[in-house]
């Protein structure tokens, strides 16, 4: 089955399913979208609008969450999942709190863009990054660090916090101190240097896109 992924370049989300992919080895190919330009292709995929979108054989495919649940129903080895329902559970609990974590960081870094910020809004979901970040911090103090295999748990943490320091990094977000993960939580932090330079993590490095934050939601 030929499998092609619609992304935008820096998403975590589609980094997710693209890790995903190449850790079950299943070929894919990426076609780039700005779901908000005048020629972009992700409407005629996705009725929300969103990205990434996986096309599979005869199947459309959106939301990130779904996207990867399918491809470990489809195929199962090597699991993403644990079989043990305990262990799955706990993976399924890291996979939530770095998926949340992402949503509430692009929350975050929109309403520091607008012209009037709202303080109250802007402590609030700082204390929500921080505290989601320690309790991955504790987490991983008990998991520790990757070795030969991950899961969807794993691959969520490592790409919203990888994608906090790129956002920094590209200009794409305010030096948000929140972001700044690395070394604040030293369980954190082994843990996903021991995953940053893992084939499927280096074969899908963030991408540069233009972005005008400042003017999407003045």
């Amino acid at each position: 089955m030929a499998f092609t992924l619609i992304n935008a370049g820096p998403s975590p989300f589609g980094r997710k399913v693209a890790i995903a992919l190449l850790e079950k080895g299943l070929e894919f190919g990426v076609v780039l979208d700005t779901p908000w330009a005048a020629d972009t292709i992700t409407p005629g995929h996705n009725p929300l609008e969103q990205l990434p979108i996986l096309i599979a054989g005869d199947e459309t495919l959106f939301d990130s969450g779904y996207i990867v649940e399918w491809i470990e129903t489809r195929h199962p080895v090597p699991p993403l999942l644990p079989a043990d329902p305990d262990a799955r559970l706990a993976t399924r609990k890291r996979q939530m709190l770095g998926e949340r974590l992402m949503e509430i960081a692009q929350s975050l870094i929109m309403e520091m863009h607008r012209p009037q910020p709202s303080t109250d809004w802007i402590d609030r979901q700082t204390r929500k990054i921080n505290g989601g970040l320690a309790a991955l911090d504790e987490l991983y103090e008990h998991r520790g660090c990757a070795g030969e295999t991950i899961d969807l748990g794993d691959i969520a943490v490592a790409t919203t916090t990888l994608v906090f320091e790129h956002a920094v990094r590209a200009g794409y977000s305010p030096d948000i101190a929140a972001l700044h993960w690395r070394g604040r939580f030293p369980a954190l932090t082994k843990f996903v240097e021991s995953v940053e330079h893992r084939p499927s993590f280096a074969a899908t490095r963030p991408q540069e896109m233009a972005l005008d934050l400042a003017a999407t939601v003045g």
